[in-house]
Protein backbone atom coordinates (compact mmCIF):
# COMPACT_ATOMS: atom_id res chain seq x y z
CA UNK A 1 0.00 0.00 0.00
CA UNK A 2 1.29 3.44 -0.96
CA UNK A 3 2.05 5.63 2.07
CA UNK A 4 2.36 9.41 1.82
CA UNK A 5 2.61 12.22 4.38
CA UNK A 6 0.08 14.59 2.83
CA UNK A 7 -3.14 14.09 0.93
CA UNK A 8 -3.58 17.49 -0.76
CA UNK A 9 -0.63 19.82 -1.32
CA UNK A 10 -0.01 23.10 -3.13
CA UNK A 11 3.10 24.32 -4.95
CA UNK A 12 3.41 28.09 -5.36
CA UNK A 13 6.01 30.77 -5.97
CA UNK A 14 5.41 34.27 -4.64
CA UNK A 15 6.76 37.80 -4.63
CA UNK A 16 5.15 40.97 -3.25
CA UNK A 17 2.27 38.92 -1.81
CA UNK A 18 2.76 39.62 1.92
CA UNK A 19 -0.68 41.26 2.42
CA UNK A 20 -2.43 38.21 0.99
CA UNK A 21 -0.51 35.18 2.25
CA UNK A 22 -2.35 34.58 5.53
CA UNK A 23 -5.79 34.66 3.92
CA UNK A 24 -4.66 32.35 1.13
CA UNK A 25 -3.02 29.83 3.47
CA UNK A 26 -5.85 29.75 6.01
CA UNK A 27 -8.48 29.41 3.30
CA UNK A 28 -6.81 26.41 1.67
CA UNK A 29 -6.20 24.75 5.04
CA UNK A 30 -9.89 25.24 5.77
CA UNK A 31 -11.04 23.43 2.62
CA UNK A 32 -8.75 20.45 3.13
CA UNK A 33 -5.18 21.09 1.98
CA UNK A 34 -2.52 19.89 4.40
CA UNK A 35 0.79 21.16 3.02
CA UNK A 36 2.33 23.96 0.97
CA UNK A 37 5.62 23.97 -0.94
CA UNK A 38 6.35 27.69 -1.10
CA UNK A 39 9.09 29.19 -3.25
CA UNK A 40 9.94 32.56 -1.73
CA UNK A 41 10.97 35.04 -4.42
CA UNK A 42 10.41 37.88 -1.97
CA UNK A 43 13.08 37.15 0.63
CA UNK A 44 11.99 39.76 3.14
CA UNK A 45 12.16 39.45 6.93
CA UNK A 46 8.48 40.38 7.01
CA UNK A 47 7.56 37.30 4.99
CA UNK A 48 9.69 35.00 7.14
CA UNK A 49 8.07 36.36 10.31
CA UNK A 50 4.58 35.99 8.84
CA UNK A 51 5.26 32.39 7.82
CA UNK A 52 6.99 31.40 11.08
CA UNK A 53 3.84 29.89 12.71
CA UNK A 54 3.26 27.79 9.59
CA UNK A 55 6.88 26.57 9.65
CA UNK A 56 6.54 25.57 13.30
CA UNK A 57 3.30 23.70 12.60
CA UNK A 58 4.91 21.78 9.71
CA UNK A 59 2.40 23.22 7.26
CA UNK A 60 4.89 24.95 4.95
CA UNK A 61 8.08 23.75 3.27
CA UNK A 62 9.94 27.00 2.57
CA UNK A 63 12.40 27.48 -0.29
CA UNK A 64 14.29 30.78 -0.58
CA UNK A 65 14.11 31.59 -4.28
CA UNK A 66 15.79 34.98 -4.59
CA UNK A 67 18.90 33.38 -6.11
CA UNK A 68 17.05 33.44 -9.43
CA UNK A 69 16.62 37.22 -9.38
CA UNK A 70 18.48 38.97 -12.17
CA UNK A 71 18.88 35.82 -14.25
CA UNK A 72 17.24 35.23 -17.62
CA UNK A 73 14.49 33.27 -15.85
CA UNK A 74 13.49 36.39 -13.89
CA UNK A 75 12.58 38.45 -16.95
CA UNK A 76 9.30 38.55 -18.88
CA UNK A 77 9.34 35.50 -21.13
CA UNK A 78 7.88 34.78 -24.56
CA UNK A 79 5.10 32.21 -24.75
CA UNK A 80 6.56 28.77 -24.05
CA UNK A 81 9.69 30.18 -22.41
CA UNK A 82 10.94 28.76 -19.11
CA UNK A 83 10.65 31.21 -16.24
CA UNK A 84 11.15 31.06 -12.48
CA UNK A 85 7.59 29.77 -11.95
CA UNK A 86 8.23 26.72 -14.11
CA UNK A 87 11.52 26.01 -12.35
CA UNK A 88 9.81 26.14 -8.94
CA UNK A 89 6.98 23.83 -10.01
CA UNK A 90 9.48 21.42 -11.53
CA UNK A 91 11.45 21.32 -8.29
CA UNK A 92 8.30 20.46 -6.30
CA UNK A 93 7.34 17.66 -8.70
CA UNK A 94 10.84 16.23 -8.82
CA UNK A 95 11.71 16.34 -5.11
CA UNK A 96 8.41 15.91 -3.29
CA UNK A 97 6.17 13.65 -5.38
CA UNK A 98 6.53 10.81 -2.85
CA UNK A 99 5.18 13.00 -0.03
CA UNK A 100 1.65 13.72 -1.28
CA UNK A 101 -1.27 12.19 -3.16
CA UNK A 102 -2.36 15.29 -5.11
CA UNK A 103 -0.69 18.64 -5.79
CA UNK A 104 -2.25 21.85 -7.07
CA UNK A 105 -0.31 24.20 -9.32
CA UNK A 106 -1.60 27.56 -8.18
CA UNK A 107 -0.62 31.16 -7.39
CA UNK A 108 -1.31 33.29 -4.32
CA UNK A 109 -3.96 35.22 -6.26
CA UNK A 110 -5.86 31.98 -6.96
CA UNK A 111 -8.23 30.06 -4.67
CA UNK A 112 -9.54 26.54 -5.30
CA UNK A 113 -13.25 26.67 -4.42
CA UNK A 114 -15.63 23.78 -3.67
CA UNK A 115 -18.98 24.27 -5.38
CA UNK A 116 -20.55 21.24 -3.72
CA UNK A 117 -20.06 21.36 0.06
CA UNK A 118 -17.13 23.02 1.82
CA UNK A 119 -14.32 20.49 1.31
CA UNK A 120 -12.01 20.08 -1.66
CA UNK A 121 -10.74 16.86 -0.05
CA UNK A 122 -14.23 15.33 -0.17
CA UNK A 123 -14.63 16.27 -3.83
CA UNK A 124 -11.24 14.88 -4.84
CA UNK A 125 -11.85 11.63 -2.98
CA UNK A 126 -14.83 10.92 -5.23
CA UNK A 127 -12.42 10.53 -8.18
CA UNK A 128 -10.69 7.28 -9.03
CA UNK A 129 -7.09 8.02 -8.05
CA UNK A 130 -5.87 4.86 -9.78
CA UNK A 131 -6.96 6.23 -13.19
CA UNK A 132 -7.12 10.04 -12.99
CA UNK A 133 -3.68 11.54 -13.51
CA UNK A 134 -5.03 15.05 -13.13
CA UNK A 135 -8.18 17.08 -12.63
CA UNK A 136 -8.24 20.14 -14.85
CA UNK A 137 -10.15 22.65 -12.77
CA UNK A 138 -11.88 25.49 -14.66
CA UNK A 139 -10.60 28.95 -13.75
CA UNK A 140 -12.59 32.17 -13.64
CA UNK A 141 -10.93 35.58 -13.67
CA UNK A 142 -12.26 38.22 -11.28
CA UNK A 143 -12.19 41.96 -11.96
CA UNK A 144 -11.57 45.13 -9.99
CA UNK A 145 -15.09 45.54 -8.54
CA UNK A 146 -14.64 49.25 -9.22
CA UNK A 147 -11.71 49.62 -6.78
CA UNK A 148 -8.92 52.01 -7.69
CA UNK A 149 -7.15 51.60 -4.33
CA UNK A 150 -6.56 48.46 -2.28
CA UNK A 151 -9.69 48.00 -0.14
CA UNK A 152 -9.77 46.94 3.49
CA UNK A 153 -10.91 43.40 4.22
CA UNK A 154 -10.21 40.01 2.69
CA UNK A 155 -9.68 39.50 -1.03
CA UNK A 156 -12.67 37.17 -1.18
CA UNK A 157 -14.87 39.88 0.41
CA UNK A 158 -13.61 42.76 -1.73
CA UNK A 159 -13.72 41.14 -5.16
CA UNK A 160 -16.96 39.38 -6.04
CA UNK A 161 -17.36 40.12 -9.75
CA UNK A 162 -16.01 37.82 -12.43
CA UNK A 163 -16.18 36.83 -16.06
CA UNK A 164 -19.20 34.84 -17.18
CA UNK A 165 -17.34 31.83 -18.61
CA UNK A 166 -14.21 30.01 -17.60
CA UNK A 167 -11.23 31.17 -19.66
CA UNK A 168 -8.54 28.74 -18.51
CA UNK A 169 -7.77 25.90 -16.12
CA UNK A 170 -5.37 24.85 -13.38
CA UNK A 171 -4.16 21.28 -12.82
CA UNK A 172 -4.62 19.26 -9.65
CA UNK A 173 -2.05 16.57 -10.39
CA UNK A 174 -1.89 13.00 -9.12
CA UNK A 175 1.60 12.16 -7.84
CA UNK A 176 1.32 8.57 -9.11
CA UNK A 177 1.61 9.89 -12.66
CA UNK A 178 3.77 13.03 -12.35
CA UNK A 179 6.94 13.33 -14.42
CA UNK A 180 9.96 15.30 -13.20
CA UNK A 181 8.49 18.34 -15.03
CA UNK A 182 11.92 19.43 -16.27
CA UNK A 183 10.44 20.27 -19.69
CA UNK A 184 7.00 21.45 -18.59
CA UNK A 185 6.94 25.20 -19.17
CA UNK A 186 3.42 25.90 -17.99
CA UNK A 187 1.86 27.78 -15.09
CA UNK A 188 -1.35 25.78 -15.59
CA UNK A 189 -0.56 22.15 -16.42
CA UNK A 190 1.61 19.46 -14.87
CA UNK A 191 3.71 17.05 -16.94
CA UNK A 192 3.05 13.32 -16.64
CA UNK A 193 4.92 10.09 -17.37
CA UNK A 194 3.51 8.58 -20.53
CA UNK A 195 4.28 5.00 -19.54
CA UNK A 196 1.97 5.32 -16.54
CA UNK A 197 -1.12 5.91 -18.68
CA UNK A 198 -4.04 7.43 -16.84
CA UNK A 199 -6.60 9.98 -17.98
CA UNK A 200 -6.96 13.72 -17.60
CA UNK A 201 -10.34 14.81 -16.29
CA UNK A 202 -11.16 17.74 -18.58
CA UNK A 203 -12.28 21.07 -17.21
CA UNK A 204 -15.54 20.70 -19.16
CA UNK A 205 -16.29 17.68 -16.95
CA UNK A 206 -15.53 19.39 -13.63
CA UNK A 207 -18.58 21.11 -12.14
CA UNK A 208 -17.98 20.59 -8.42
CA UNK A 209 -14.99 22.92 -7.96
CA UNK A 210 -13.34 25.85 -9.70
CA UNK A 211 -10.44 28.27 -9.36
CA UNK A 212 -11.14 31.91 -8.54
CA UNK A 213 -8.36 34.04 -10.01
CA UNK A 214 -8.08 37.52 -8.51
CA UNK A 215 -5.70 38.74 -11.17
CA UNK A 216 -6.20 42.48 -11.51
CA UNK A 217 -7.68 43.43 -8.11
CA UNK A 218 -7.61 47.25 -7.84
CA UNK A 219 -5.60 49.48 -10.14
CA UNK A 220 -3.19 50.20 -7.29
CA UNK A 221 -2.58 46.49 -6.70
CA UNK A 222 -2.29 45.66 -10.39
CA UNK A 223 0.48 48.21 -10.88
CA UNK A 224 2.62 46.62 -8.14
CA UNK A 225 2.24 42.97 -9.17
CA UNK A 226 5.12 41.04 -10.67
CA UNK A 227 5.04 40.56 -14.44
CA UNK A 228 6.36 37.31 -15.89
CA UNK A 229 5.09 37.46 -19.48
CA UNK A 230 5.72 39.97 -22.25
CA UNK A 231 2.02 39.93 -23.13
CA UNK A 232 1.06 41.36 -19.70
CA UNK A 233 1.69 45.08 -19.75
CA UNK A 234 1.82 46.63 -16.28
CA UNK A 235 0.22 50.03 -16.94
CA UNK A 236 -3.20 51.66 -16.67
CA UNK A 237 -3.86 50.65 -20.26
CA UNK A 238 -2.85 47.07 -19.47
CA UNK A 239 -5.13 47.14 -16.42
CA UNK A 240 -8.13 48.21 -18.49
CA UNK A 241 -7.38 45.52 -21.05
CA UNK A 242 -7.00 42.73 -18.45
CA UNK A 243 -10.07 43.95 -16.55
CA UNK A 244 -12.41 43.99 -19.56
CA UNK A 245 -15.27 41.50 -19.22
CA UNK A 246 -14.23 40.45 -15.73
CA UNK A 247 -16.95 42.24 -13.75
CA UNK A 248 -19.93 40.71 -15.56
CA UNK A 249 -21.18 38.20 -12.95
CA UNK A 250 -21.72 38.88 -9.25
CA UNK A 251 -20.34 35.82 -7.42
CA UNK A 252 -20.51 35.84 -3.62
CA UNK A 253 -19.90 32.12 -3.19
CA UNK A 254 -16.69 32.69 -1.22
CA UNK A 255 -18.26 34.88 1.44
CA UNK A 256 -19.34 31.82 3.44
CA UNK A 257 -15.69 31.28 4.41
CA UNK A 258 -14.87 34.86 5.48
CA UNK A 259 -15.66 34.75 9.20
CA UNK A 260 -13.78 31.51 9.78
CA UNK A 261 -10.72 32.74 7.88
CA UNK A 262 -10.60 35.89 10.02
CA UNK A 263 -10.93 33.75 13.15
CA UNK A 264 -8.08 31.49 12.07
CA UNK A 265 -5.79 34.42 11.20
CA UNK A 266 -6.42 36.02 14.60
CA UNK A 267 -5.72 32.74 16.41
CA UNK A 268 -2.54 32.09 14.43
CA UNK A 269 -1.25 35.59 15.19
CA UNK A 270 -2.03 35.13 18.89
CA UNK A 271 0.26 32.11 19.04
CA UNK A 272 -2.53 29.57 19.49
CA UNK A 273 -1.63 25.91 19.13
CA UNK A 274 -1.98 24.64 15.57
CA UNK A 275 -4.28 21.80 16.66
CA UNK A 276 -6.73 24.36 18.07
CA UNK A 277 -6.72 26.41 14.86
CA UNK A 278 -7.05 23.49 12.50
CA UNK A 279 -10.31 22.47 14.08
CA UNK A 280 -11.69 25.24 11.87
CA UNK A 281 -13.28 22.89 9.34
CA UNK A 282 -15.53 21.57 12.11
CA UNK A 283 -16.32 25.14 13.21
CA UNK A 284 -17.29 26.09 9.66
CA UNK A 285 -19.79 23.25 9.40
CA UNK A 286 -21.34 24.32 12.70
CA UNK A 287 -21.56 27.90 11.47
CA UNK A 288 -23.31 26.81 8.28
CA UNK A 289 -25.88 24.91 10.38
CA UNK A 290 -26.43 27.90 12.68
CA UNK A 291 -25.02 26.13 15.72
CA UNK A 292 -22.38 28.77 16.55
Amino acid sequence: MRRVTYHLAIAAIFKNETPYLEEWLEYHLLVGFDHFYLYDNDGSNEVRELLAPYFRAGIVSHHPFTWINGTRHDRPTPFGGRDKNHIAFGHAARHYHREFDWIMKIDVDEFLVPIEGDSIADIVDRRDASRAKCIRVPRFNFGDNGHLKKPDGLVLESYTKREAESSNHKDLGNSRFLSNNLRTNSAHSWGFRRIRGGVKIREQDVADMRVHHYYTKSLEEYLTRQNTMRSRVVSEEGFRERNAGRNDVDDKSMLRFASEIKHRIAMRRSGADASDIDGGEHRLRLLRRGLL
